[in-house]
């Protein structure tokens, strides 16, 4: 008797366990998947914190009319996270981080480093952002996403890249 009670005790240990486990992974993953949708939903950055469409992309990834702006390339979580720029480059713009998965260091892209010292025209900017050709007429690494978006939108971040600096 005494050993079916103790099987009895390590199956309700068990089973205990497995319920539990089972329930906080539920609830883990339910917030990492509210996380990941947060990440670049529209309704949860409104428009309101920044200052211009260009620097809502800059940031987020999103238009002023809350649209996800699309891209080719890039590195993976990009796309399950969402993000703009500034996820690889920071807000400054300065760059000099290895984001995840990319085995290459990103370059500083503020306005005045691309113009002066890369000799970079507005044109040249706008085809590195949505053709990932670089300014020597290079293709840039497969992690710089390549951007689709329209001609008022990279205008509006041209105009928001000048301001870094």
């Amino acid at each position: 008797m005494e050993r079916r009670d103790a099987l009895i005790v390590i199956a309700v240990a068990i089973s205990a366990f497995a319920i539990g486990f089972s329930v906080a992974n539920m609830y883990w993953y339910e917030k990492a998947h509210f996380m990941q949708e947060s990440a670049y939903h529209p309704s949860l950055q409104p428009t309101a914190q920044y200052k211009s469409n260009g620097e809502m992309i800059y940031v987020s990834g999103v238009n002023e009319k809350g649209e996800r702006i699309l891209f080719v390339g890039g590195p993976n979580w990009l796309y399950m996270h969402g993000g703009g720029c500034a996820s690889c480059h920071g807000l400054d713009g300065k760059g000099g981080v290895y984001p995840m998965m990319c085995g290459v260091k990103t370059p500083d892209i503020r306005y005045s480093t691309l113009t002066k010292e890369h000799g970079m025209s507005d044109e040249d900017i706008k085809r590195a952002i949505t053709k990932g050709i670089g300014d020597e007429g290079e293709e840039l690494d497969y992690c710089m996403p390549r951007w689709q978006m329209s001609e008022k939108d990279i205008n509006d971040l041209i105009e928001y890249l000048k301001q870094l600096g």
